[in-house]
C-alpha cells in the first residue's frame, strides 16, 4: 500500500504492507468528547484507563508482589503545572492503585526526567507536583532528579547493534515497577 500524508509544509509518502491499519484522527476513528476539566472528572477517567489499559495488565496487577516503584516525571520544560495537570492527576491515581496493591509509600520514588537539563530545584518540584504530592514525598527524601553526570546512579547497558551507547538511570533500572 502506498500512503501519502501531509508533513510540515509538504507531503511525505510511505510504502506499507497491505495488512497495515491506517488511523486518521477525527476521520477513521472519531475524536472522543472532551472531558470536563475538573479534578473529579479527570481523576475518574484517568483511574479507569489505569484499571483497563490497552495491551497490558492493570497497574494493580503489575504491582502485586512487588516492592519498589519509581515514577519518571517530566521536568518543568514540559509545562503542565496547573491544578488539573495530567501529571498531578495521573501520579495521584497511580499512587492510589499502588497503595491498594500493597505497595508501601516508603518504597516509592518520584524521579524528574530532566535528561541533560539542570536538576529540578525544590520550587519547581513543588510547582510541578502541587502542594499535596510535594509534601507527601519531599520531606522524606523521595523526590529526586536524574543526573546524567552522577555515575553512581547510572547503569551502563552497553551498546546497541547500531553502536549507540545506552546508559540508564539506576533508580529506574533497580525498580520493580517503573511508571513513566
Amino acid at each position: 500500500m502506498q500512503l501519502q500524508f501531509e508533513y510540515g509544509n509538504g507531503f511525505m509518502s510511505a510504502s506499507l504492507p497491505d495488512s497495515t491499519d491506517v488511523f486518521i484522527p477525527g476521520e477513521t476513528v472519531p475524536d472522543p468528547p472532551c472531558l470536563p476539566q475538573d479534578w473529579d472528572s479527570l481523576y475518574s477517567a484517568t483511574l479507569a484507563s489505569i484499571r483497563h489499559p490497552i495491551g497490558m495488565e492493570p497497574l494493580a496487577e503489575l504491582a502485586k508482589g512487588k516492592k519498589t516503584v519509581v515514577f519518571v516525571i517530566p521536568d518543568i520544560v514540559k509545562g503542565g503545572c496547573q491544578a488539573t495537570s495530567h501529571r498531578k492527576i495521573a501520579v495521584r491515581a497511580c499512587l492510589d492503585e499502588l497503595y491498594s496493591a500493597g505497595i508501601k509509600k516508603e518504597n516509592i520514588l518520584l524521579l524528574f526526567s530532566n535528561g541533560l537539563h539542570p536538576r529540578t530545584p525544590m520550587h519547581e518540584a513543588k510547582q510541578i507536583l502541587g502542594d499535596e504530592l510535594f509534601n507527601e514525598f519531599w520531606y522524606s527524601g523521595q523526590i529526586t532528579s536524574h543526573d546524567s553526570e552522577d555515575y553512581d546512579h547510572l547503569v551502563d547497558l552497553g551498546f546497541t547493534a547500531q553502536g549507540d551507547h545506552v546508559i540508564m538511570n539506576k533508580y529506574v533500572y533497580d525498580a520493580d515497577v517503573a511508571i513513566l
